[in-house]
């Protein structure tokens, strides 16, 4: 394992603005019914371009936990909430509202305002740096990194224990018993991809794209709907 040791510090490239487009990309359908629209938002950070697609139910949750920890940072006495503390104080606006006002809807497309609502937000420091933010945009330590390449794709993902079975038990068909699973953070990058700890910022593994790489997608391979096997010469 490696620490990457500035896990805490700044995420994004210092001076450097972060600009966001959005626009309406498709309609979720259930049964022949419009459950919800999902939005590309493509955003550029210096040299460094990706996008990343959200429900408008996502930009409720984000606007919901950013409140939430404001007020934290605002009234909790604790030595941990400084640096937010002083970035709220240098904050020379209001944090944008999610909602806006009947005027604003009437004149603006969803998208639009909802453009104009998370470029607000990375205009705030405090905004741009709350965790929930960095995993709304998929952002990392290792997101803008230049001797890594482009950004890359990056996500949440649960990675499973590597088949380690557990001595006295009988695993056949009950594998969710028997494989411990650990939330990670992946980073796919063009010769390889890793998935690392966002809490202490450890990479746990790093996979190389050699000549055996494979991926396969599915139950017959990873006995989960949804699962994804990766392998390469190594592992």
């Amino acid at each position: 394992m490696l620490a990457y040791t500035n896990h805490h510090d700044q995420q994004f490239v210092s001076h450097v603005y972060i600009m966001c487009r959005l626009h309406k990309s498709m309609a979720c359908f259930l049964f022949q019914v419009r459950v919800c629209t999902l939005y590309t938002v493509k955003l550029t950070h210096g040299k460094f371009t990706w996008t990343v697609k959200r429900k408008y139910k996502h930009f409720q949750e984000l606007h919901r936990d950013l409140y939430k920890h404001k007020m934290m940072a605002h009234f909790l006495p604790l030595g941990r909430f400084a640096a937010q503390r002083a970035q709220l104080r240098a904050m020379t606006e209001e944090m944008p509202s999610l909602h806006g006002t009947e005027r604003m809807r009437r004149t603006s497309s969803k998208p639009k305002y909802l453009e104009e609502y998370l470029n607000g937000l990375l205009e705030n420091s405090f905004c741009k740096n709350y965790h929930g933010m960095l995993e709304f945009l998929d952002v990392s330590a290792l997101s803008f990194v230049s001797e890594l390449g482009p950004k890359g794709l990056e996500g949440s993902i649960f990675k499973r224990s590597g088949g380690h079975r557990i001595q006295g038990l009988n695993c056949i068909g009950h594998h969710q018993f028997c494989f411990r699973w650990s939330k990670r953070w992946l980073v796919v990058k063009d010769s390889f991809l890793l998935y690392m700890n966002r809490e202490n910022g450890v990479v746990c593994f790093v996979l190389v794209f050699d000549p055996e790489f494979k991926v396969q997608v599915g139950r017959a391979y990873t006995d989960t709907k949804y699962g994804v096997c990766i392998q390469n010469f190594t592992r």
